[in-house]
C-alpha cells in the first residue's frame, strides 16, 4: 500500500488552473527547524514537511516554472528575523530553478519591524505576508499595495483572502463582495492564498470546491488573473 502525501496538491491545482486558464504563484518552504523531542510545540514545524532538494519536489518546481507559474520563497518559521537565513533560503530555491526569484511570503505570516529590510537586503522585490491569521480582509485598513521602505522599489502586496480564514465562515461570499467593492472603490489587488494541503478533500472538505467557485465567480466579474510577479511589474509601471 502506498500512503498518500496530503501536502501534494499540485496535480489538482494544475488541473483546475489549466481548465480556467489561470496561473498563480507557488511559494516553496524550506524549513530548517530540526525535530527536538524536548520542544513539542515545534514538532508540527519540523514534521511532515517536504525538502526542496528531493527529486520529486525539484521536478514539480521546475515544471511549474517552465509552464508559466511563478515560484517564490515561503520563508521558514524563523527567517523573518534572520537575514542570513533569508539569503540562504532564496539561494537554495534559485539553485533548483536556475534563475532568480523576487517574491516571498513568511511562514505563519511572521513579521517584525526589521523583516521588510531583511527581505529587501536578501534581494526580494516584494512580500505578501501582510494579512491576519484570524480574518480575511484588510489589516490596519491597508487596501492597496504599499512601499514600506523609503527610497526603495520593495513592495508589500497585502494578502486579502486565506483559505483557513475564508472557507469555513458562513457568510464568506458576502464577505467577498464587501472586499471586492472596497478594492474597486479604492484600488488594489485581490491576493488569494490556498495551501497545497487544502486540496486533500478528506482533511479539508469544501476547500477545492470553494477554490473553483472563487475562480468562476471572479471570472464572471471579468477579473484579470495574474501571478504576483506580473502584478509587481504592473505596479512598477504604474508607479
Amino acid at each position: 500500500m502506498t500512503l498518500k502525501n496530503a501536502y501534494w496538491g499540485f496535480d489538482i491545482i494544475i488541473e483546475i488552473e489549466n481548465k480556467y486558464q489561470v496561473k498563480s504563484t507557488f511559494f516553496f518552504l524550506n524549513e530548517s527547524i530540526k525535530l527536538d523531542y524536548r520542544h513539542p510545540k515545534l514538532w508540527p514545524l519540523a514534521l511532515g514537511r517536504y525538502q526542496i532538494t528531493e527529486p520529486k519536489v525539484r521536478e514539480i518546481i521546475r515544471y511549474l516554472d517552465r509552464n508559466g507559474w511563478e515560484i517564490g520563497v515561503h520563508g521558514s518559521f524563523r527567517s523573518y528575523k534572520n537575514l542570513e537565513l533569508l539569503r540562504q533560503e532564496k539561494k537554495d530555491l534559485e539553485d533548483v530553478l536556475g534563475h532568480a526569484v523576487i517574491g516571498i511570503r513568511q511562514h505563519h505570516l511572521n513579521m517584525n519591524r526589521w523583516t521588510w529590510s531583511y527581505q529587501r537586503e536578501a534581494g526580494f522585490l516584494y512580500d505578501s505576508s501582510w494579512e491576519s491569521n484570524e480574518e480575511s480582509g484588510f489589516v490596519d485598513d491597508r487596501v492597496d499595495v504599499f512601499f514600506p521602505l523609503e527610497k526603495s522599489v520593495f513592495c508589500e502586496m497585502p494578502m486579502t483572502i486565506m483559505d483557513v480564514t475564508f472557507v469555513d465562515r458562513k457568510n464568506k461570499w458576502e464577505k467577498l463582495e464587501e472586499i471586492l467593492a472596497r478594492l474597486e472603490k479604492e484600488g488594489g489587488y485581490l491576493v488569494v492564498n490556498f495551501h497545497t494541503s487544502s486540496f486533500d478533500e478528506f482533511d479539508y472538505p469544501c476547500y477545492k470546491e470553494t477554490y473553483i467557485r472563487l475562480i468562476e465567480f471572479l471570472g464572471s466579474k471579468n477579473a484579470r488573473f495574474m501571478t504576483m510577479e506580473q502584478a509587481y511589474k504592473e505596479i512598477m509601471e504604474r508607479e
